[in-house]
């Protein structure tokens, strides 16, 4: 209900109180309810429209939410009878004080079932932009713009995958952690790993909670995902570099980028969120002495007198990459929201511009897949910045990738979510003039 009116992520609020007070088993069940019902909402309220025979919209945000529960647990879950999904959604609309519903829900959960659901979907004409975006529930104005942009079938395969869970990618956070430490450790507390296609370092789980683990909790593992994880070594980062990390959030990058400089490199965390930076500091701050933190906006001109030999701006953006991970996007999200964050976009590059030292390095990167927040913005930076040329994007660990995928191109760093099984991001690199 409160992501639903816009009150945060879930991502987030799946960590906390109460749900980080349940047995395991009942948070992983929270937490599949919860994610399936932001992945699917748009589906589930075409199909149970049908059974209700009105606009959902007509009826109290607390019954449709309700509905949109018990209607997931049916369709999608195997392991929860029908009887007790329906029997808990009528417990749950008469606790959400709408006992008035307790009929509606009934009835209508009654009539839900997965031969009815395929059967319906099945007449959905799937080669139109309305029937991919209803079977695969994300808002048709996106589904249109990746049609047009990619073709039907590679849309498709994207909007298809948005809707399962991003694999758990992470990385040590430690100058004292070495790989096979750190991979015999977590096996001994019940956690499989494995490492991941895109480059040395980046980790994936294959089984168990990595947030159960004694190293993540001493903050000994960074949980990053893997695309994002590549985009600190655009930077070429060496110990003598002094380097600022511009949108910096709860410091991922920040970290990684001090890790990459074999723990000398020092690194100002910038964001305008103090709690974020906050996190950063508690996450971070312990096994990484280089790192430093500061508040401030970095859309407006930066109160910091230093120059930099490497600058990340980490922008902030639409999302469109980040799908998986954090579905409510697709419905918060509006296509004439991009021009507005390309205006965000490159006010923080031209701040940064700034503070670039002679052939000092700075790299662009965002998780949207929209051309106007990236190579648009890149293009615009360079029209009217003639003091730094674009470098194309190189890296060893990426020559399987190029290879195999067309979507690296033109120079940029391109890596979608069917590459990463994670975030898609974009990154491009330039050098100001010595």
């Amino acid at each position: 209900m409160k992501i639903e009116q816009g009150g945060g992520f879930a991502v987030d609020m799946l960590h906390d109180d109460p749900v980080s007070r349940f047995n395991s088993a009942d948070r992983r069940l929270a937490t599949e309810l919860v994610y399936g019902v932001l992945r699917q909402k748009s589906c589930l309220d075409w199909y149970l429209a049908s059974l209700v025979e009105r606009s959902l919209e007509r009826l109290d945000r607390e019954v449709r939410m309700v509905l949109r529960l018990g209607a997931y647990q049916i369709l999608f879950l195997s392991r929860v009878p029908a009887r007790a999904a329906v029997h808990q959604s009528v417990e749950l609309v008469k606790e959400s004080g709408k006992r008035s519903a307790t009929g509606l829900v009934n009835a209508v959960l009654r009539k839900t079932d997965e031969a009815g659901f395929e059967r319906a979907c099945s007449q959905l004409p799937l080669h139109s932009g309305r029937g991919l975006s209803l079977r695969c529930s994300h808002p048709e104005w996106l589904v249109n713009r990746w049609i047009e942009r990619w073709g039907w079938k590679h849309a498709s395969i994207v909007l298809h995958e948005n809707n399962f869970p991003p694999r758990v990618h992470f990385r040590s956070n430690s100058p004292r952690l070495g790989q096979e430490e750190m991979v015999t450790i977590l096996e001994a507390e019940g956690c499989r790993v494995s490492p991941h296609h895109l480059g040395e370092g980046i980790w994936v789980v294959d089984e168990g909670d990595l947030t159960k683990s004694s190293l993540y909790q001493r903050g000994q593992l960074a949980i990053q995902g893997a695309g994002s994880q590549v985009i600190a070594r655009l930077l070429e980062l060496k110990p003598s570099d002094a380097c600022l990390d511009l949108c910096s959030g709860t410091g991922g990058k920040a970290s990684h980028m001090v890790q990459l400089g074999k723990g000398q490199a020092s690194v100002v965390g910038l964001d305008s969120n103090f709690a974020r930076l906050r996190i950063s500091r508690e996450r971070h701050g312990k096994q990484w002495p280089g790192l430093s933190w500061v508040v401030a906006d970095g859309t407006r001109p930066l109160p910091l007198s230093a120059r930099f030999d490497k600058i990340l701006v980490d922008a902030v953006c639409s999302g469109t990459g980040t799908l998986r991970r954090n579905p409510e996007i697709r419905w918060r999200l509006r296509a004439e929201d991009l021009a507005r964050l390309a205006g965000l976009q490159f006010s923080l590059l031209d701040n940064a511009a700034d503070l670039v030292k002679p052939g000092g390095t700075l790299v662009y990167a965002t998780c949207s897949l929209e051309p106007e927040e990236n190579e648009q913005v890149v293009e615009r930076f360079l029209a009217s910045h003639p003091g730094f040329r674009f470098k194309t994007v190189y890296d060893e660990g990426l020559k399987p990738y190029e290879e195999l995928n067309p979507f690296c191109r033109d120079g940029f760093l391109w890596l979608p979510p069917l590459v990463t099984r994670s975030d898609g991001v974009f990154a491009a690199v330039m050098e100001a003039a010595e």
